[in-house]
């Protein structure tokens, strides 16, 4: 499943972005679209897919299972091990954003820089990868392929990442999707 590629690369080489605010400000420094479609409650969403659910009753969305950099993450069915609604809150516009797991972990933007960057780790960038750079990028003022360093924590209280598996163990292919300061900022599918 292919997200917002051709976007990230556009933004990279023109060196900006739709969406870019003055860093800091709570202004998202990069936005997509992979969320643009709504979707009612429980709507059943293909694995990968992310939409906006607006209007949903607190007590529908079932247990917060985690919470991370400003966003709640809930299950619907906490018992299950079976694919099944996960909704998301803290974005700008008020509502959720709504996607089908079977688990979900997220993962903060220190663990990523602390993988990501090992010189022993050879994998492609990922879409979110290529997104995460140009956040840090902008908000830090450090190159790609170097952390962040001083201003890391602050980016973290706004950025995190999600990470979705159609299955609850033996998964070998995930959809991450990085959420910025109350919006998307992109998804991409691992395999």
């Amino acid at each position: 499943m292919k997200f917002m590629f051709s976007s990230v690369i556009a933004c990279l080489a023109l060196a900006g972005c739709a969406g870019v605010g003055a860093t800091g400000t709570g202004t998202p420094i990069m936005n997509s679209d992979v969320d643009i479609g709504q979707a009612a409650p429980g709507a059943g969403l293909a694995f990968g897919k992310i939409d906006t659910t607006c209007g949903v009753a607190p007590a529908s969305l079932g247990t917060a299972v985690a919470s991370a950099s400003g966003y709640t993450v809930y299950d619907s069915k906490p018992t299950s091990t079976a694919p099944r609604a996960h909704y998301v809150d803290g974005f700008t516009d008020g509502c959720l954003r709504q996607f089908t797991a079977a688990l979900v972990l997220t993962g903060d933007v220190q663990t990523h820089e602390g993988v990501r960057y090992q010189a022993s780790n050879t994998r492609p960038y990922s879409e979110t990868d290529t997104a995460y750079e140009v956040i840090k990028g902008k908000y830090c003022g450090a190159p790609s392929g170097q952390s962040c360093g001083a201003k890391i924590d602050a980016l973290g209280r706004r950025t995190v990442f999600l990470t979705a598996y159609p299955s609850f163990s033996d998964s070998d292919n995930w959809v991450e999707y990085l959420l910025h300061e109350g919006v998307v900022a992109d998804a991409g599918a691992e395999r």
